[in-house]
C-alpha cells in the first residue's frame, strides 16, 4: 500500500509533464495501430480484387521435376524442349520447325542466310483431368476437338494444311537438330522423337478470343498445336493452376526459397503487395522508434524533475529498484491508457491508410477494407511493456549511482 501511496504522491507532482507525454504517446500509439493493421491488410485487399476478375492463376516452374512438391496447385502444360519447342514437326507432305533459327551450314556465306520460318506454339497436357480442362472451349464451339488419350494431337487447320495433315494421319515431333540457339546445351540430341495421330483441328485465334471474352474462365493458352503428354514426360517448364491468387502466390514464395526457378500469372499486380508491404512495415518502425523515443524522454524527465526526492528516498532506505518501480509503474500505467485509447482512435488513422491505399492501387481501392485485430493492440502492449523494463533496469542503475547524495547534502 505504501508505493502505491507514493506512487500517487509522485503522480500529483508530475501529472503535466505525463498528460502532455501521455497525449503524444497516444497519438503516436494510434498511428502505430493503424499501420501495422493495414499492413496485414494491404495483401488481402489485392488478393480479393485479382480474385474477382479471375479464378484461374497459373505458376510456370522450369525443371519442375526439381520443385513439384512446393509447387501444389494442378499441373496442366507445358514444354518439352525438341518436342514441343526447339522442334520440327513433320507431317505426310512438309515438316516446318517450331522456332526461327538460322540453319547451320559449312558455307560461311550459308550460315548468314536467315531460315524463314512461323513461330510455332506447341503445349504438352497432362493428361489427367485434361477432357475436364479442354471443356469449356469444346463447349464454346463444338468444332474443336482436342486429344483426350496420350498419343493424340490436335493441330490448328491452317497449320495442319502447311505440312499436309489431315484427321486420322500421323504427325511426328522431333528435335530441331539444326537450332544453334542459346538452349542447345539442354542436351536435344537425347531427346528421341514422339508420333502422334491427328485427332482434330483447333482454331488459335478463337482461343485467344474466348480468353479475352472469359477471363474468369481462361486456363488454356492459344497455341498451334496441343497433345497429351506421356506418363513419364521429362517436361522442361511445367503450368500449375491455382483457384486463388494468394495460393499461388505463396506456392511462388515457397519455390524462390527453395531455389526453383519459376514465374506466376498476374506478377505486376502482386509485386505491388512487396512493395506496399515495404513501404507501411517502414512507416510502422518510425512510428515504433518514436513511440519508444518517447517513453525513454518520460523517465528521463522523471529522473531529472525528481532527483531530489530519489535521493530523499534512497537515504531513508529504499532500495533503489522499489524507486525505480514507482516511476515505471506510472509508465506502464501511461502506456496501457495509450494502447486502450490508440486502439479507438486508430479507427480514424485507418480512414487514412486505407485511402492512402486506395489511391495508390486504383483498381483495387474498392477491396482495401479495415479489420479490427484484437492481437495488434495485445502484441503492441506486451512490446513497450518490454520496452519499460528494459528502461526499468536502465533507470536502475542511474538510481545505484551514490554521487545522487550530494543533491541534498547542503539542504
Amino acid at each position: 500500500m505504501r508505493i502505491f501511496k507514493l506512487i500517487g504522491m509522485e503522480l500529483a507532482f508530475l501529472w503535466r509533464t505525463v498528460a502532455l507525454i501521455g497525449l503524444i504517446l497516444i497519438a503516436f500509439v494510434s498511428a502505430l495501430l493503424s499501420v501495422v493493421s493495414v499492413l496485414l491488410d494491404v495483401p488481402d485487399g489485392i488478393y480479393t480484387g485479382l480474385d474477382e476478375y479471375s479464378s484461374v492463376y497459373s505458376l510456370t516452374v522450369t525443371a519442375p521435376q526439381a520443385g513439384l512438391a512446393a509447387a501444389g496447385g494442378t499441373p496442366r502444360y507445358g514444354h518439352i524442349n525438341g518436342i514441343t519447342r526447339y522442334a520440327v514437326i513433320e507431317g505426310p507432305e512438309s515438316s516446318i520447325n517450331t522456332t526461327v533459327h538460322t540453319a547451320a551450314s559449312a558455307d560461311e556465306e550459308d550460315r548468314q542466310e536467315q531460315d524463314v520460318s512461323i513461330s510455332v506454339t506447341c503445349y504438352a497436357v497432362v493428361g489427367e483431368g485434361a477432357e475436364e480442362f479442354f471443356a469449356p472451349y469444346v463447349s464454346s464451339n463444338k468444332a474443336y476437338a482436342f486429344p483426350k488419350a496420350a498419343g493424340e494431337v490436335a493441330l490448328n487447320k491452317s497449320f495442319a494444311e502447311i505440312i499436309g495433315a489431315k484427321i486420322g494421319d500421323t504427325v511426328t515431333f522431333s528435335p530441331d537438330r539444326y537450332f544453334m540457339g542459346p538452349e542447345w546445351d539442354l542436351a536435344l540430341e537425347n531427346v528421341a522423337p514422339q508420333t502422334f495421330r491427328l485427332v482434330g483441328y483447333v482454331d488459335t485465334t478463337a482461343i485467344g478470343n474466348y480468353n479475352t471474352a472469359h477471363p474468369a474462365e481462361a486456363g488454356l493458352p492459344a497455341a498451334h498445336a496441343y497433345f497429351i503428354a506421356p506418363p513419364d514426360a521429362g517436361f522442361s517448364t511445367l503450368t500449375f493452376l491455382f483457384s486463388h491468387s494468394k495460393e499461388m502466390h505463396s506456392a511462388y514464395l515457397g519455390l524462390q526459397r527453395a531455389g526453383v526457378k519459376s514465374a506466376m500469372s498476374s506478377a505486376s499486380f502482386i509485386n505491388s503487395i512487396g512493395i506496399a508491404q515495404a513501404f507501411f512495415a517502414a512507416l510502422a518502425l518510425v512510428l515504433g522508434a518514436m513511440v519508444v523515443f518517447m517513453l525513454y524522454a518520460l523517465i528521463s524527465i522523471f529522473y531529472r524533475q525528481r532527483r531530489s526526492q530519489i535521493c530523499r528516498l534512497k537515504l531513508l532506505g529504499a532500495r533503489s529498484g522499489v524507486i525505480a518501480a514507482i516511476y515505471c509503474s506510472i509508465a506502464i500505467a501511461l502506456v496501457l491508457v495509450a494502447v486502450l485509447l490508440g486502439s479507438l482512435f486508430s479507427m480514424a488513422f485507418n480512414v487514412y491508410f486505407i485511402g492512402l491505399c486506395g489511391r495508390l492501387f486504383k483498381r483495387f481501392s474498392a477491396n482495401f477494407v479495415s479489420h479490427f485485430r484484437p492481437v495488434i493492440p495485445l502484441g503492441v502492449f506486451a512490446a513497450l511493456i518490454l520496452v519499460t523494463l528494459l528502461l526499468y533496469l536502465h533507470f536502475n542503475r542511474k538510481v545505484k549511482n551514490a554521487a545522487i547524495a550530494q543533491e541534498v547534502r547542503h539542504e
